[in-house]
């Protein structure tokens, strides 16, 4: 995952050199450069990886701007601070500031700007595991990239999104894939560094993956010359971890321990540790026969691997942001529709008989066309389910992620309606909503069945449950009542 957290650093948020006229963008909004040299000074500071500083920047040019309604100045300043907050693992806090820089005329306007709002959409998803939303998310910031005039920064946003794919394929075992979009931000002409480097150290650790040194070498040459024009602390300690692997494989262990450990301190500089290289020290001195320190980094990779833990929990919240908001657009898009649709009919009433005939005709494709979709969604969802339920059978950590990425309607109406449901509880509703009963979910929980039958009658006390009425039916059609079916 470092590789992911090395685009987000140098390129998520930095908007240097980026910026149109906004006179002529927007003629009738006056330009405020003195907030403008504002957001400039904190990508500088981001860009040397000063972030409590230029965080302090982007809130206050964020500050400046709504007083002044300066759309400009939001949309950088709310994309720029979603960035850092981003790196601080805040990432409920990050999608926030996106959803708004995306309302803002400005970002409207600005392919540049809209193109960053979902990648950083894309990296928030890619974090908590929900690979394939982060994978839409990328390809749609491609998308927009593409109606970016500079040739340049085209170029860079849409192979920094290659990139990211490519890291949600490797993660998703899909190797071939990654090495595709790895492969082709490589070979194209992005004149981005950054994108130079990650493509370059990506193609390093999937030849290693797959034992083949000679072409890892090869891609771990080429990245430490790009490093030596990058010099950035994220830059050193990923390449540290890449050679501390190869060293691994090619069997020096004292190489390995040694870049290991020096990736671990520029991690720990940054305030951004990463427990699987811990568990990697601990395997190696396990291997070398030294079992004091095997244990000691075997007891930092669980402290620091169960703290990251608790702040994933804490951060689950955002695809349920996103999906509010995705439904808040489509409902929109609908009102305008079809206000302008009775403006029309108002027109003329010769015409009326007409409309009503394309309606109805249009109604039934609508239907057509919905009973077909249903048809694949049951398809798909027959697939997921089995998924989600061995994920649940196993008490896996990312059974909740990925519940609520195939049953978005499901979470987004449950949390909308009882927002002070736990996390707990809400994983207790998943479990219900799956059909488990009260023994099985006491099996899966580790719990006693009296445990379990405790944890219900709480739930019910806040669904403001009758006596009379059933909890797992109450749920079930919960679910239908959320996708409109009954």
């Amino acid at each position: 995952m470092s590789k992911l957290f090395l685009v987000v650093v140098v390129c998520w948020g930095s908007h240097t050199n980026l910026r149109a006229d906004i006179g002529f963008i927007f003629p009738n909004q006056k330009g405020y450069p003195e907030i403008d040299g504002m957001i400039d000074e904190a990508d500088k500071l981001a860009s040397q990886e000063q972030y409590n500083q230029a965080l302090v920047l982007f809130e206050n040019a964020i500050a400046q701007s709504s007083q002044k309604k300066y759309s400009k100045g939001l949309t950088k300043g709310y994309v720029g601070a979603s960035a850092i907050l981003f790196k601080q693992n805040k990432l409920e806090q990050a999608t926030q500031l996106l959803i708004k820089a995306k309302d803002e005329s400005y970002a409207k306007e600005s392919p540049e700007d809209m193109s960053e709002i979902y990648f950083g959409e894309g990296i928030n998803l890619h974090v908590l595991g929900l690979h394939d939303q982060a994978i839409r998310r990328y390809k749609e910031s491609i998308a927009i990239s593409k109606k970016i005039s500079d040739v340049d920064k085209r170029t860079d946003n849409m192979y920094k999104s290659y990139i990211n794919i490519g890291d949600a394929y490797q993660l998703k075992n899909q190797t071939d894939s990654a090495l595709y979009f790895y492969q082709a931000a490589f070979h194209s002409p992005t004149k981005d560094l950054n994108n130079r480097f990650v493509s370059s150290i990506s193609l390093a650790d999937v030849h290693m993956e797959q034992n083949r040194m000679d072409s890892a070498l090869y891609y771990l040459k080429n990245s430490e010359g790009v490093l030596q024009k990058l010099g950035t602390k994220n830059t050193e300690a990923t390449f540290d971890k890449m050679l501390a692997k190869y060293y691994e494989k090619i069997g020096q262990n004292d190489s390995a321990i040694y870049y290991y450990e020096r990736s671990i301190a520029l991690k720990n500089q940054l305030n951004r540790p990463e427990p699987e290289l811990l568990k990697k020290l601990s395997e190696i001195y396990g291997k070398i026969g030294d079992e004091n320190r095997s244990n000691q980094y075997l007891a930092d990779y669980v402290a620091v691997d169960d703290s990251l833990k608790i702040l994933h929990q804490d951060n689950l919240q955002v695809p349920i942001l996103l999906a509010k908001n995705a439904s808040k657009k489509k409902l929109e898009s609908a009102e305008s529709k079809s206000n302008f649709l009775l403006i029309i009919l108002s027109i003329s009433f010769i015409l009326t008989g007409i409309f009503v005939y394309l309606y109805i005709k249009k109604q039934k494709r609508k239907n057509t066309y919905r009973k077909e979709e249903n048809t694949q969604l049951k398809q798909k969802l027959n697939t997921a389910f089995e998924e989600v339920a061995e994920l649940a059978q196993m008490n896996s950590p990312h059974f909740l992620s990925r519940f609520i990425e195939v049953y978005p309607e499901f979470y987004n109406q449950l949390v909308s309606s009882f927002p002070d449901l736990t996390t707990a509880d809400l994983k207790l509703c998943a479990l219900m909503k799956l059909d488990y009963s009260t023994k099985e979910i006491a099996e899966i929980t580790y719990s006693s069945i009296r445990t379990v039958q405790n944890r219900k009658y709480k739930l019910r006390k806040k669904f403001s449950l009758s006596p009379e009425e059933n909890l797992n039916i109450w749920i079930q059609n919960f679910h239908l009542q959320s996708l409109n079916l009954v």
